[in-house]
């Protein structure tokens, strides 16, 4: 017979027991064994499969008539972690961080910003209506006390919302993220193709839309991204898509799906990031940790450093093999480790 041991959760789609199909099984029976277990195991991916796709498209009704767009990874009871994606990308990005929300029994979510994906374009919006639409997901998914983290042009909204809403977070962290517009030499080490959206956004916002338009048409042929990237990306991102290619096909994937409707939002957001924040770093109390990569030349160290100097609580780690990509991917254990963790004992 088959011998099974300690029934887990469904929750996840995972294969649901712990079996030895040549546990006191003899002869031709092994046969059978083996193919009911490789038979419960597809089936178990495929329900996994079916999950996140229906976790992928999710929407609310926000109090201005707005829809906002989000998704689900990870565990559906697990705790919850808003993830602000990068620049330039959507809800789908999350992707990169499913297996390790299961691992560390999180459940991440992921929403779309104004004007990318499935979220309606908000004029003239503000970096601070950010975390009141955060709030209005939270309160809908009936979600008290939660931790954020963001990664580059996420960073940003990741500070409102420790500014704004201090009481619901639990932990907060910024990886890569983008230094506000006062920041002195804010440009040094940074890849010259995004000095160039930086500055025309900032002083030439029809030059910065014709370039948002380009990006968004490069982001989403996959082939043509990987080859121009693997061209000037440094050592340690290579290495991460190199190993996982999947990395590049998730994103490429989210940047087709943020420009659904074209790139008011992304224009916009860039607006957001090259004029003042509305609020000042000095006056966020709440303790962050920061991760930035030694090789990123998207969100330069330098970055990193300035924030750590300016916020008056926030633990800076300089990543050694790090890079825009890499950080985020290869220290995702260590980055919900801190998000979740209870208290300094824990």
């Amino acid at each position: 017979m088959i011998m099974t041991n300690d029934l887990v959760s469904l929750r996840d789609g995972r294969f649901p027991y712990t079996i030895n199909p040549f546990t006191q099984i003899a002869g031709q029976n092994r046969c059978l064994a083996y193919h009911i277990l490789l038979n419960i195991k597809l089936g178990c991916h495929q329900t996994r499969k079916n999950m996140l796709e229906t976790r992928k498209d999710q929407t609310v009704q926000l109090p201005d008539g707005r829809t906002l767009g989000f998704a689900e990874y990870g565990s559906t009871d697990g705790f919850p972690i808003f993830y602000f994606t990068g620049g330039n990308s959507s809800r789908l990005e999350g992707q990169w961080f499913d297996e390790a929300a299961i691992k560390h029994h999180v459940r991440l979510i992921v929403p779309d910003r104004p004007g990318f994906g499935l979220s309606t374009f908000a004029p003239r919006r503000a970096l601070l209506d950010w975390p009141d639409d955060v709030l209005e997901l939270a309160n809908k998914l009936s979600i008290d006390t939660f931790s954020i983290f963001g990664l580059s042009g996420g960073g940003p909204h990741v500070l409102a919302t420790a500014y704004k809403l201090p009481a619901r977070l639990h932990r907060t962290a910024v990886v890569s993220g983008t230094a506000p517009p006062d920041m002195p030499d804010q440009y040094r080490g940074m890849w010259p193709p995004v000095r160039l959206i930086f500055s025309t956004a900032k002083h030439l916002p029809t030059v910065n839309r014709f370039l948002l338009r380009q990006m968004a048409g490069f982001y989403s042929n996959k082939d043509q991204m990987l080859k121009r990237m693997k061209q000037a990306m440094p050592q340690p991102d290579i290495a991460l898509i190199e190993e996982r290619p999947e990395v590049i096909e998730i994103f490429s994937e989210a940047a087709k799906e943020a420009h659904r409707h074209g790139v008011q939002g992304d224009a916009w957001e860039w607006q957001l990031y090259v004029r003042s924040w509305g609020f000042l770093l000095k006056d966020i109390a709440m303790p962050l940790k920061l991760w930035y990569g030694l090789y990123d030349q998207q969100v330069p160290i330098g970055m990193g450093r300035y924030l750590a100097g300016v916020l008056p609580n926030a633990d800076l780690i300089e990543v050694e093999n790090g890079g825009h990509f890499s950080t985020v991917n290869n220290y995702i254990d260590d980055i919900f480790s801190y998000l979740c963790k209870q208290s300094d004992g824990a």
